[in-house]
Parts: structure tokens; sequence; C-alpha cells
């Protein structure tokens, strides 16, 4: 039987790489193989991301330049999952009509079985909706690709050193701006078992990291969820899974933070010194128009506290500009508060209309050349927040858990613990693991540095 080769593109969050993932995982067990190119691919699926405008319009640009591929090949079957698709449903068709899949992000593990029967020249199939199916018939109960894919199907062999695990989906916080609650559904929690499960099989097959992941991981376990436990006590169990070496999680929203949580980064050695805490926004009025639930006084606390368990902790977040009616002084409100947090770095976006949404209804929208201003403004405040803050670590040494390759030759690459990215030079013996490297040099966006004195000395002995 010719082997059927499967390319995926994903976009968007960690969800959606750990679902990309779980995905692969399950259609290499019915005996696809990944490519690493779509040409020659007799499945190529997008897994997509619908949270801002931007990136919607880009996977209906992916899928536009697909259709060459689709003509010179008629049996390619093309498919899109994730948050488009869940969003546009049978729109999709209409704006793609060469498409065979459209699958929401609660269904893809309905793709293996589909793919056992589907042809190109069949009509398209269309699956929303946020209630996953069992995948296998002989599932004693319905479950969803996660747990089928997580720690009972993986092939034998090696892990990433760095792995997601969701231990989490949907959220019920309903901001003004987005969409992700009407896309991905209410919050549903994993059964604590099945993610320490998960969690352990990953350490043992060589992840010496994790990342555990949820739209508000805080409210994991909830009285209603099916975990049945609340997220300290499910970090804590994680993290005492022997050989784990670090530990990480997002994203956490400030009004469910819990003094136990944050006493967590003084408690758990292999914890990381970083969070992302989304602020979204310094005024207090329009924190109240997103439907945020806490104010700047709030989050500044929460700040204050966080770095009082931990003094050197890396805090990074999440800011919108131009959201409907935000004037000019509400916007500096934000600037200030990055200027007096002093994050480490920041993702920030441009507000857009979102379907569904409460904000998409509101008067007073910013006009696009004045959010692209504000936008700059944020950004080169930033940056230099950032390299200063780089330039500090300037002569110390950090461990960095080797990843990936340099821009240059010889060079690697990897994260410290508080999520820097750093450079250096080294041999590829050294991919995988854990090394100490002297900064010497800072940007904004990375560091440069060498492995130090006692870490030479090691790799010297060991040749």
């Amino acid at each position: 039987m010719k082997t059927r080769n499967l390319y995926i593109v994903t976009y968007g969050c960690q969800m959606n790489v750990y679902d990309s993932t779980c995905l692969g995982t399950l259609m290499k067990k019915r005996g696809w193989k990944l490519a690493e190119k779509p040409e020659g691919a007799d499945f190529i699926f997008l897994n997509t991301c619908s949270i801002r405008e931007k990136a919607a319009r880009r996977v209906i640009g992916h899928l536009n330049r697909l259709k060459a591929l689709k003509q010179k090949n008629p049996a390619l079957i093309l498919g899109v999952g994730g948050c488009v698709a869940e969003q546009e449903g049978q729109k999709l068709l209409k704006q793609v009509p060469w498409l065979n899949l459209v699958v929401g992000p609660g269904r893809l593990g309905e793709i293996p079985q589909l793919l056992e029967n589907l042809t190109s020249d069949m009509p398209p199939i269309v699956l929303s909706g946020q209630a996953p199916l069992m995948t296998e018939p002989a599932a004693s109960e319905p479950q969803d690709h996660r747990a089928l894919a997580s720690f009972k199907d993986f092939e034998p062999g090696p892990s990433p050193i760095s792995s997601f695990l969701t231990i989490m989906t949907g959220c019920d916080n309903y901001c003004a701006y987005c969409v992700v609650p009407y896309l991905r559904g209410r919050e549903t929690s994993r059964p604590k078992e099945e993610i320490l499960a998960e969690a352990r099989s990953l350490v043992n097959r060589g992840s010496l990291e994790l990342t555990l992941l949820g739209q508000n991981v805080n409210s994991y376990g909830r009285p209603g969820h099916r975990g049945g436990q609340d997220f300290v006590e499910l970090l804590t169990e994680v993290a005492n899974i022997p050989h784990l070496e670090r530990l990480r999680f997002t994203t956490s929203h400030p009004k469910d933070f819990p003094p136990a949580l944050v006493d967590l980064f003084g408690q758990l050695p292999n914890l990381c010194e970083h969070l992302h805490l989304p602020l979204q926004a310094g005024s207090d009025r329009i924190l109240a128009a997103m439907g945020r639930r806490y104010d700047s006084a709030h989050y500044l606390w929460l700040v204050s506290a966080l770095r009082a368990a931990c003094p050197n902790l890396a805090l990074s977040t999440d800011i919108i500009v131009g959201f409907p009616g935000e004037t000019e002084q509400e916007f500096n409100q934000t600037v200030k508060m990055l200027e007096s947090i002093g994050f480490d770095f920041i993702f920030s976006f441009k507000y857009s209309d979102r379907p569904m949404t409460k904000a998409n209804l509101l008067p007073d929208k910013i006009e696009e050349k004045e959010k692209q201003r504000r936008l700059a403004h944020l950004q080169a405040v930033q940056k230099a927040i950032t390299l200063e803050k780089h330039q500090a670590l300037i002569g110390q040494s950090l461990e960095v858990l080797v990843d990936g390759f340099g821009r240059n030759q010889g060079q690697l690459s990897g994260r410290s613990r508080d999520l820097k990215l750093v450079h250096f030079d080294g041999p590829e013996s050294l991919m995988g693991q854990l090394v100490m490297v002297k900064i010497l040099e800072a940007w904004p966006v990375s560091l440069i540095g060498e492995l130090n004195s006692n870490q030479k000395k090691a790799l010297q002995n060991l040749n």
C-alpha cells in the first residue's frame, strides 16, 4: 500500500501547536507520514487562528496560494481546521471552493477516520460545533483528540526537548474583543490523572521542559469542570515529576491569580522565572469596556506580589491599542503602565473587529492610521525597555536549554529560564542539553553569548 503523506501548517497559539502535534500522532498511527514540504503531500491541513482579522486573512491568502498545487494534483485533499474553520464553516467553501475538509477545533480527532474514505472528487465535509466525538470505535466513552493522542498512542522514540501540554480548553470570560469563547466553547478541564500520565510520558521520553496550556489555566478544575482539582494542586504535582527540569504555564488571567499560585514562584525549583500576564490596557475605563474585570491598581498589586515572591521574575504581556473609544490620554495611561512595570517583552496589537464579539458593535472606532501610530509608539517604548534589561545581563551566565540553531554557521540557540533567546557558538552535541552561557552582547530580541569557562572545561573533558 502506498504511503500517504501529510503536511500540517499551524497558525496561532501554542494550543494550536499542541493540537497539530496530536493530530500528527493520530495520523501516523494510521500509517500516514509527516511531510516536510507541501509538494508531494496527499493531504495538506491548515490549523488556523482567528483571534485577529490579520491572522484570518493570512489563512485565506495561504489557501489561495495552494490552489495551483491543487490544480497540478487533483487528488490532493486540502483541509482547514481550528478557529477559522469554526467561525466560517460552510462560508469558507464559498471563498475557497477547492477545499475538501473544514473541521472545527473540537473535532480534529475525527479527521483520521474521515480520510479513510474521503477522496478529492467527493462533496466537501464541514464539521463544526464544540462537542468532540470519539475517534476510535472501541472507545468506552467519547474522547477528544487530545486524550487519544496524548500518552497512549505516542509512537516510541524521543519527544521534543520542550513540550506543550493542554490541560483545559475553552473560555468563560467573554472579553468584549475576543472571539475565542464563541469558537472554542466553554471551559472544560481535562482529568488530572490524564494530564499527569501525559506529562510523565513526555518526561520519560526526553522532554526537559513542559508548558501547561489553556485559555485561562488559573481556572483549571473549577466546580463543574471534569478536572476536579485546582490549578495550584495540579501545578505542584506536575512539578514533582522526576527529571522534569523546567515547568511553565500560560495563559493566566489577572483576575484569577490566588496568593497560593503567587507563592509557588518562590517554592517550586523547576517553575521557571517567567510569567505571561495579559494587561491589554492601562486605562480603567477601557479595561471595564473590554470586560476584563480588574483595574490597573489590582494589576500593579499582583505584579508587586509576584516580584516579592520571585525578585528575578520576567514578565511579558499582551496589549491592544485603539480599542473603540480609547482617547489619547487613555492610550498614554497604557504607555505609563509599561514604563512603570518594566515588562521584559510584550505582544502588542491593533484592535480589530471580530464577528460575534461585543466590541464589534461599539461606536467610536479608531481610525487605522491612528491605531498604527499608537502601536508604533508603544513598541518603540517597549523596545527601549527590553534592550535596557538585556544590557543588564551582559557578563552574567544564564542556563540555556539548547533546542535550535542560530543564524550563523556553528551557532546554537535556546531559551533561558526567563525565556530570553540566547545564541552562542557550540557543537551540535549540545542539542537538547542545559548549558551555562555567558552573555556578551545584547539586542532587543535576543542575546549573544559564549559557553562559560566551567561549561567549556566540562566539554573539553568529554572530548
